[in-house]
């Protein structure tokens, strides 16, 4: 019998501001890409962020984060949001046997076209019908050693293809990724959103439990769909754990604020953004300590 999977982390780093779009002003979407052009500030940011009490770094494939890592002995934990999805992708996977060459240097980096379509022969009649499964399964493969990661807890499917697939309710996409991102990435298993309300709701109904769902959480509602009070009402127990982003509200209130209010809703973890944070390690270290 397979040991059941550790809870998932109560507090992470969030890095995905690093390479796609945040909900920031201008200013300090640049003032944060400038901070961390280096990898060596990265890297630093990184450890002091562990030492803070962040149990892990959420990121996705990016040349950036990768080249941090590399300046470091000490491994760092990635939950990994995959696939990467950049702003206009409109999800028509290539069907996955027959992958074509990637050019971009953050997903193409030290991997096999070859290898992800063998991996995808074990979904061939997923695939043969088309299912999204197979066609995201390829495509992380592809894509999770771009992470540069030497230490995996897990992975997060990312927002588009969650909701991709919640608004054409493929209930067979959400349990067999789960089972699938447990298997492949040796850790926990769940889902970025951009519904919470929606997603619990039909995650419950069909009986799939993903190890845990990451969507909005703040006191001002900001991108809490369809509204707060519909996403607060499915997040009472028992549901499946919820870690917490959006927590300053697009930057309009105190992260403290933010996350106080989220784990009194009953949200299972927090995930600030380094676009949030302006002193990562005293912030993180600050709400480490009011769990």
């Amino acid at each position: 019998m397979k040991p059941a999977p550790s809870p998932p982390p109560r507090l992470l780093l969030g890095a995905t501001s690093l390479d796609l779009p945040v909900f920031a002003t201008r200013d300090r979407a640049l003032e944060v890409a400038g901070r961390f052009r280096e990898p060596e500030s990265l890297a630093v940011t990184l450890i002091k962020s562990l030492d803070a009490g962040a149990e892990a770094v959420y990121a996705g494939p990016s040349s950036t984060l990768r080249a941090a890592l590399a300046e470091l002995r000490r491994p760092v934990p990635i939950l990994a949001r995959l696939p990467l999805t950049p702003p206009g992708d409109d999800l028509h996977y290539e069907h996955p046997l027959l992958v074509e060459p990637v050019e971009d240097d953050a997903v193409g980096h030290g991997w096999s076209d070859m290898r992800a379509g063998v991996t995808a022969l074990g979904m061939l009649p997923a695939t043969l019908e088309g299912n999204l499964v197979a066609r995201v399964a390829a495509r992380c493969e592809r894509q999770a050693p771009a992470l540069g990661a030497r230490e995996l807890r897990g992975v997060a499917i990312a927002a588009p293809v969650t909701d991709l697939a919640l608004a054409a309710g493929q209930a067979r996409f959400f349990e067999r990724m789960t089972k699938f991102g447990r298997a492949r990435f040796g850790g926990v298993a769940g889902f970025e959103t951009h519904n919470l309300a929606v997603l619990l709701a039909r995650l419950h109904e069909w009986g799939i439990e993903p190890d845990f769902v990451i969507g909005a959480i703040n006191p001002r509602g900001f991108r809490m769909f369809p509204d707060p009070a519909s996403v607060l009402a499915v997040m009472k127990p028992p549901s499946i754990p919820v870690i917490a982003t959006e927590l300053r509200a697009g930057g309009t209130i105190p992260l403290a604020s933010g996350a106080r209010y989220a784990r009194e809703q009953g949200a299972w973890g927090l995930l600030p953004e380094l676009v949030d944070l302006d002193d990562v390690a005293g912030e993180l270290r600050a709400i480490a300590l009011e769990r």
